[in-house]
C-alpha cells in the first residue's frame, strides 16, 4: 500500500545548520577584524604593510 504525503514539505533543514551558519559568520568577522588590526599596526610601526628592506 502506498502512502501519499500531501502536507507541505519544508525545504529547509533543521535549526542545527543555523548554529553552524552563525558560528561561521562570527569566525569570518573575527578573522576580518584581526586582519584589519594587523594591517593597521604594521602601517603605524613600519610605515607600510611590509617592513623596510634590511630590517
Amino acid at each position: 500500500m502506498t502512502i501519499l504525503n500531501t502536507g507541505p514539505r519544508s525545504s529547509r533543514p533543521g535549526g542545527e545548520t543555523d548554529v553552524y551558519t552563525v558560528l561561521l559568520l562570527v569566525a569570518f568577522l573575527f578573522l576580518l577584524v584581526a586582519t584589519i588590526y594587523v594591517a593597521y599596526r604594521s602601517v603605524t610601526l613600519f610605515g607600510g604593510l611590509l617592513p623596510p628592506g634590511g630590517a
